[in-house]
């Protein structure tokens, strides 16, 4: 059985993550792994898209406020509707692309070498267990 993460989350609360056999901590808390997680958090801090949408979102409500006040008309409005939701979709593809990264990134840097370690991990188990087996049949055939 895994063992918890003895960390505390930033909400004070018990981490919830398990721990690797061989380490004290969780991928998320390890400190062996802290500039690759600081490093994925950077590409993820770079995403500004959140404030350019809200921008678009209140450039579209007062654009149609202004369409149903007459103060645009309905040509212009529809226009600049149009123009925005093309930002809208440019932002959402520049969102995509950082996500992508970021995975890629996370996987590169985190998932991989943890994977390659499982794997020498389990490689250590199945030879430990051929040299039992190999060990028992040994004592067997002794015993006869």
């Amino acid at each position: 059985m895994q063992r918890k993460c003895p960390s505390i989350t930033s909400k004070g609360e018990p981490c919830r993550g398990y721990v690797h056999p061989g380490k004290e901590y969780c991928p998320a808390h390890d400190p062996s792994r802290a500039d690759a997680r600081r490093r994925a958090a950077s590409v993820a801090g770079r995403s500004r898209s959140g404030g350019e949408i809200h921008e678009v979102k209140a450039k579209l409500r007062k654009l149609a406020d202004d369409v149903l006040a007459k103060k645009v008309d309905k040509g212009t409005g529809s226009v600049v509707s149009q123009i925005l939701g093309v930002l809208l979709k440019a932002i959402e593809v520049e969102l995509r692309e950082r996500e992508t990264t970021l995975k890629e990134r996370e996987f590169t840097e985190i998932k991989l070498p943890e994977f390659s370690q499982l794997q020498a991990e389990v490689a250590e188990l199945r030879e430990f267990l051929d040299q039992q087996s190999s060990n028992e049949r040994s004592r067997n055939s002794w015993a006869r």
